[in-house]
């Protein structure tokens, strides 16, 4: 079990037991559920229907989990065309690798992980142009009520920026270098809605933000937002880690509601949504 990180609280999954939530992936699993992978695993989705949120599960040939990537898809969701344009491999986790793409009105590259992993990635036309869903998980958000507060505080991004920090690569073990799917984003808020997983039992928040070269659908625990209350119309700033999948849905879903208890996971998600060790992206100004 890895260290608890907040992108399962970023869509709701607050549960307390890691045991309760590998028992479903093994339910789904011997149920027939999922696809299969080459070299004999199995991808399994668990899905919240009504909040969106989901973890995405890789299951070995032994019938571990191998990895487990939360995501999230709204109703209506966003569309960003963009050119694919590169891979860049993780090293470690194949389901990991991140997936650079060119937005087709966005003057910057961004780097996304696919929520099905190398199940999907396998699958891309890179070179081409295609048409994704994308989702931006904040690890931290401020807001701002208007224009002139934004401005005044500093921040060195303009009001519809995205920055792809996680393209530069960080040092990792044994001298190797590894890119992020992340990137600073700051933007105009569309529309904001609070959203209960049923299956986790935390809350989050789902924002549509109108940013440079793109509207982007995005998700945040509501702890994690500094400054007023979150509005259309407000001004957003963030770190984000992105999601993505292609238009055309890969056929492995597995909803909740079969009578299990919560969903699958590698590694214990936060039983307390909270501040504990949150860091600020920027300082403010009183």
């Amino acid at each position: 079990m890895g260290p608890v990180t907040n992108r399962y609280l970023t869509v709701g999954y607050a549960v307390a037991d890691p045991a309760a939530l590998d028992e479903l992936v093994r339910l789904a699993d011997a149920a027939g559920a999922g696809e299969p992978l080459l070299d004999g695993g199995r991808f399994v989705r668990c899905h919240d229907e009504a909040s969106g949120a989901r973890l995405n599960v890789m299951v070995g040939p032994d019938g571990r989990v191998r990895s487990v990537k939360p995501s999230f898809r709204p109703e209506d969701p966003c569309l960003l065309r963009a050119r694919l344009t590169g891979l860049l491999p993780d090293g470690v986790d194949a389901d990991a690798d991140v997936v650079q793409l060119a937005p087709r009105h966005g003057s910057y590259p961004l780097a996304v992980e696919f929520e099905a992993g190398s199940l999907a990635v396998n699958r891309l036309p890179f070179g081409e142009e295609v048409e994704l869903e994308v989702v931006g998980f904040a690890h931290t958000m401020e807001c701002y009520p208007h224009e002139d507060a934004y401005l005044s505080s500093g921040i060195p991004l303009r009001m519809r920026e995205v920055l792809p920090a996680g393209l530069v690569p960080l040092a990792a073990d044994r001298g190797a270098t590894r890119s992020r799917a992340t990137a600073l984003v700051s933007g105009v808020v569309v529309a904001v809605s609070r959203r209960r997983n049923a299956v986790g039992g935390g809350e989050f928040l789902h924002l549509v933000i109108d940013t440079e070269g793109m509207v982007l659908d995005a998700v945040v625990c509501p702890d994690a937002v500094e400054g007023p209350p979150v509005e259309p119309g407000r001004i957003v700033t963030g770190s984000m880690w992105f999601v993505a999948r292609c238009r055309e849905a890969i056929p492995a879903t597995v909803a909740a509601g079969d009578g299990s208890t919560g969903p699958a996971a590698s590694e214990p998600v936060p039983s307390v949504p909270g501040r504990v060790g949150r860091s600020r992206l920027f300082g403010r100004q009183d």
